[in-house]
């Protein structure tokens, strides 16, 4: 269980630090998200009403480039899914890029249920940044 909690953002080398996230509307039907620290569910509430006033404003087909910049995992014990922007049926197609350490590639992509989810989630290491945001768009 030890290795669940480093994984999950429990026990490790720096002590864990509260989750700090910011979302940015960007040119078209781009958001980006910046998630840093342990993801809770309350900073997950947060981002989901911030993505549902996006997707009430008429966003189409929305595009999330989710950048996890010092991320240090989720908080064990929350009762939390993963984050699904497309909860409503408005939203279109949500495709999303996250960016991030290859450590947290499987987590992430299994806490946004890719392959389950109608639109493509992929995930790129910080060098391939610019590629993520390109294959966003496409």
């Amino acid at each position: 269980m030890k290795w669940l909690r480093t994984v999950l953002g429990g026990r490790g080398r720096k002590p864990a630090r509260a989750c700090v996230a910011a979302v940015q509307k960007e040119a078209g039907n781009v958001c980006m998200l910046r998630v840093g620290g342990v993801l809770n569910k309350t900073a997950m509430d947060r981002i989901q009403a911030i993505a549902a006033q996006v997707i009430a404003r008429g966003a189409k087909d929305l595009r999330v480039l989710l950048i996890l910049n010092d991320f240090q995992g989720w908080k064990l014990g929350d009762d939390r899914g993963g984050i699904d922007f497309s909860a409503r049926d408005e939203a279109g197609n949500v495709k999303i890029a996250v960016v991030g350490d290859a450590r947290w590639e499987t987590q992430s992509l299994a806490f946004l249920a890719a392959g389950h989810r109608p639109g493509e989630v992929c995930y790129f290491t910080p060098e391939r940044g610019p590629q993520a945001r390109a294959w966003l768009v496409s």
